[in-house]
């Protein structure tokens, strides 16, 4: 496949690749991963901990998920 085709394929079926961010970014906040969840060497690191930042990526892999259902659903 070109790239001119998997870009129409993901422009019209975006809603799976926002499925999958959503996903890696839902586990990663439940499986407390370093790359995700680490504030060490971040911007803005003293504002945020480990643990804010855990609920924030959990809530925004909540997100992507539903959105991703919402897409899906118009798309039916």
């Amino acid at each position: 496949m070109d790239s001119e085709k998997i870009t129409a394929f993901f422009q019209e079926h975006w809603y799976f690749v926002t499925l999958i961010v959503g996903v890696v970014i839902l586990i990663g906040a439940l499986m407390n991963w370093n790359w995700l969840c680490d504030p060490t060497g971040a911007p803005h690191s003293h504002r945020y901990g480990r643990g804010s930042r855990r609920a924030i990526f959990f809530l925004l892999g909540v997100l992507l998920i539903a959105v991703s259902i919402w897409g899906f659903v118009l798309a039916l």
